[in-house]
């Protein structure tokens, strides 16, 4: 709650603050030719007057979709990378809504961690303190964009409110054998003091954040089986339900490796709480190991470099047999391995002599007839292992050793080992009152009972969880953040999961989706999700670029005022103050590199919109965009037709004298009229389609400028009198609207004020003229526009079907292949070939693509002279540009 009223009362003060970029409020209307500072004034006027952008739960007339944005760490400001992706899923949740969906699209905030922490100590005050203080700062310059963001649905992770949950689903893990603690050989960071994945390490060992040599450390600490699901997440990356995940699956299948094999858990025979795990391709082969091999980096060696054999040997709970443990670096360990199971055959024998091991009777003999799938079922029923997963996987190491974390709630007891914290007890809450104090150092907070024998001389566990597992399930908390008895709202979560589309960068395409994939799979294991993939549809943004400038010799970087360009093509400069070679990069936006550019500046220079437009234009989502105000003339000219053309139409429909007769109906008005009419259509079908089926915004917006063109090239008489004008008008202002939000609500406002309209039935119109622009719905294509079904024969094309919407958006497959074959001209191009197989894909509204295979054409026997000279002819002849043939069909 604190949090909360701490935010509204920043936002408010930029509400004022806001004012001090506009103009005194005046006329908009009065003027052809539109300013930035008439920009701001737009979106001040219609800053808080932009719809509903609440989720509403109890509405199920609607298709619902969830948009979501990865959350954010609250570090205190926004970059252009957040600005580019809270753009992207903005665009998309707006075009869903006028599209008539109920839209969840929430925003929270990543806030655990030690950039926090450290800043926190740095300063003097508490770690919560320094977080809530960024989180209003950053939610205030969310507020100046005006993201459509279900504000009500909001949390951090650090609230205890969450990660309570959090700590919940530990627990669960926990009882279900999941999550366990064991010794562990760790990286470890003198500076921040704190385990660090091997993930976090660079290629020159050397710790991802503070840039300290990264030291090696046995630890006690707690992981995450998530290798028991490796199969599962392998196998769900081939599901027909995810969308778009194009190279992510490549990256996700490396990271889980092929599941060609078992992993083992067998207990030492002086040890049974110690197990050695192993790896192997098929269960027998553990009723047929003659010893195990461990690597001398491996715990249980204990620090023995040369070839031995150890004191302890492994106990096999499914042969009943006693294996030696020997240490060599000469066994063919799996890849990512440190063990070795031996089964026996020549190599391995030759081995265990080299190392001195005596193989004894009990070693050589098969002591047991137990079949391979008995083995996995006992490993499995005794939480052993057993499941298959590749040999490089290891299990999540969450322990970190920082303060500013979620509390692992685990009490240790001296007479009954690690006991869970009661669930009612929950949340385990950190002491955020104090500053800089490691939770190892905190007497009073560790102090615990314990929950099963009662005694008082107990601790509490002092790591906290890696900030992965905070963010493993929030998109599942935004179903219902209120919801006091349980992580969140079953009945709700099986009508919004999957997320329809996840938006985010490509640098969590790994360690994030993996561990969120984990928690979603084994809920739904447990029957609290509707399915085991969390995400549908994936949009990976690329970075936005800025422009460097390194000095060659000494790899300096200098700001852009202290280089002169000599070679803009490529890329040279001179340092203006020594003439010393400069190279000038493409590189991602950062302090360092000077290189960042503030959005805020943008925003008051240019306004919200119109920095929205620039992200999103001349560029897919996906790619990379350099940053460069020479692309900003394209979208500022677009703003400025649109204005003068709305300007020009108001001007002109203000002439019509009531009463008088319209003129006559000539054939080039007629003629215009068509061609508004085939233009919206046509860049309707375009911009429909790169919203809703490909995501190629960039391509969007230039189906809309092309629409535009195409309304400015109607004379004056046609914008006066012609309905497809006024069609064409509204059509482009909706479509522009969930991107320029405010510009779009200003036109639309303008729109519905011109007087004499043409379209005079308020129930046959297409458009709501009692309603904002939010309140209208998405354009559609009118019934006889003939939309493309592109015919192919082997996946090469041949001719594009001209078919009616109406008709088009019913075709199934069977019906297109129908339609096709009763083309003369397609009839022709198979001829007596066998047709095989076909496949067809619709986009409905935009376009249709028919394939059909069909056998190649086979040479009659004894004509091999004949076809040889055919050949020889068709080699000689030069190839041209093969031109589709267009079928109009009725």
């Amino acid at each position: 709650m604190k949090m909360r009223l701490l935010t509204l009362s920043v936002v408010r003060r930029w509400s004022k603050e806001r004012r001090f970029f506009c103009s005194t409020a005046g006329d908009l209307t009065s003027t052809r030719e539109l300013t930035a500072d008439m920009k701001l004034q737009m979106e001040e006027k219609w800053h808080s007057k932009l719809g509903n952008n609440r989720f509403n739960p109890t509405n199920a007339n609607k298709p619902k979709r969830y948009v979501l944005a990865m959350f954010p760490y609250p570090s205190g400001n926004l970059h252009m990378g957040h600005v580019r992706v809270y753009t992207i899923s903005d665009a998309m949740a707006r075009f869903y809504r006028l599209n008539g969906a109920n839209v969840l699209h929430p925003m929270g905030w990543d806030a655990f961690g030690l950039p926090a922490e450290n800043a926190a100590i740095q300063r003097g005050i508490p770690a919560d303190a320094w977080t809530q203080r960024n989180i209003a700062e950053m939610r205030k310059q969310l507020e100046m964009l005006s993201f459509s963001f279900d504000w009500e649905r909001e949390f951090a992770t650090c609230d205890p409110e969450y990660y309570r949950w959090t700590q919940q689903l530990f627990l669960m893990l926990f009882k279900d054998g999941l999550a366990y603690q064991r010794e562990a050989q760790v990286n470890w960071d003198p500076v921040d003091q704190t385990v660090l994945a091997d993930e976090q390490v660079d290629d020159n060992g050397c710790s991802w954040r503070s840039g300290a040599k990264v030291e090696k450390k046995v630890l006690r600490q707690w992981f995450i089986k998530t290798t028991r699901y490796a199969k599962p997440l392998l196998d769900g990356l081939s599901d027909p339900s995810l969308e778009d995940w194009k190279d992510i699956i490549k990256l996700q299948r490396h990271w889980i490796g092929e599941c060609e094999g078992y992993a083992f858990e067998l207990p030492l025979v002086n040890d049974s709480a110690t197990k050695v795990s192993v790896w192997t391709r098929e269960p027998l082969d553990l009723r047929n190991a003659l010893f195990i091999a461990i690597h001398p980096s491996n715990l249980l060696s204990g620090g023995k470099q040369a070839e031995s054999v150890l004191e302890n040997s492994v106990h096999s709970p499914f042969t009943g047999s006693t294996l030696p443990i020997v240490v060599t670096e000469e066994a063919p360990f799996p890849e990512g391995c440190d063990t070795y199971l031996a089964i026996d055959n020549e190599e391995n024998r030759s081995l265990a002599g080299r190392v001195g091991l005596i193989l004894t009777k009990g070693n050589e003999s098969n002591k047991s007839s137990v079949s391979g799938d008995e083995i996995l079922q006992k490993a499995l029923t005794h939480r052993l292992g057993g499941h298959p997963v590749s040999s490089k996987l290891r299990d999540w190491l969450i322990s970190r050793q920082r303060f500013w974390g979620t509390p692992i709630p685990i009490i240790h007891c001296p007479s009954c080992g690690p006991v869970p914290v009661p669930e009612h007890e929950l949340p385990v809450k950190l002491p955020t009152e104090s500053v800089g104090v490691p939770l190892e150092q905190n007497g009073a907070w560790l102090q615990a009972s314990c929950p099963s024998c009662q005694r008082t001389d107990c601790r509490r566990e002092s790591d906290t969880m890696d900030t992965f597992v905070d963010s493993s399930w929030y998109f599942l908390r935004f179903v219902d953040p209120r919801k006091r008895d349980a992580m969140f709202d079953r009945s709700l979560a099986h009508h919004l999961m999957p997320v329809d589309l996840y938006v985010g960068g490509k640098e969590h395409a790994v360690l994030h989706l993996y561990y969120a994939r984990f928690v979603a799979h084994y809920l739904h294991s447990k029957g609290l999700l509707p399915s085991p993939e969390p995400f549908k549809r994936l949009l990976v943004q690329g970075m936005v670029m800025g422009r460097s400038y390194r000095v060659v010799s000494n790899g300096k970087y200098i700001p852009a005022g202290e280089a002169d360009i000599v070679d803009e093509k490529n890329n040279k400069a001179i340092e203006r103050a020594t003439g010393e070679p400069v190279a000038m990069l493409w590189e991602k936006m950062s302090k360092s590199k000077l290189n960042g550019v503030d959005p805020l500046e943008v925003l008051r220079e240019h306004g919200c919109d119109t920095l929205r437009l620039i992200l999103l234009a001349d560029v897919a989502p996906t790619s990379h965009r350099n940053w460069s105000e020479a692309t900003f003339p394209g979208i500022l000219n677009w703003q400025k037709r649109i204005w003068m053309t709305m300007h020009d139409f108001r001007q002109l429909r203000s002439k019509i004298v009531p009463g008088d007769p319209a003129p006559p109906v000539t054939e080039e008005f007629t003629t215009h009229e068509q061609n508004l009419w085939d233009a919206r259509n046509y860049f309707t079908a375009g911009a429909t389609f790169n919203y809703r089926h490909s995501h190629q915004l960039s391509v969007g917006i230039s189906k809309m400028q092309g629409l535009t063109n195409a309304i400015r090239r109607a004379p004056p008489d046609v914008v006066t009198f012609s309905r497809q004008y006024e069609r064409a008008l509204a059509a482009q202002i909706v479509m522009l609207a969930p991107m320029a939000p405010h510009f779009a609500a200003e036109l639309w406002e303008q729109f519905l004020a011109v007087p004499n309209r043409i379209e005079r039935d308020p129930e046959g119109s297409d458009i709501r003229w009692d309603g904002g622009v939010f309140d209208q719905r998405w354009p559609e294509i009118d019934d006889e526009y003939p939309l493309d079904l592109t015919f192919k024969i082997n996946g090469a094309e041949y001719c594009i079907l001209k078919i009616p919407a109406k008709r088009f958006n019913q075709l199934s497959h069977q019906e297109s292949l129908d339609v096709a074959l009763r083309q003369e001209a397609i009839v022709k191009l198979i001829g007596k070939r066998p047709l095989r197989t076909s496949d067809f894909t619709i986009y409905p509204s935009c376009e249709a693509f028919l394939n059909v295979e069909l056998d190649r054409a086979v040479p009659e026997e004894n004509d091999n002279e004949s076809v040889k000279a055919k050949k020889e002819k068709k080699d000689k002849k030069p190839k041209k540009k093969k031109s589709l043939q267009v079928v109009h069909v009725c």
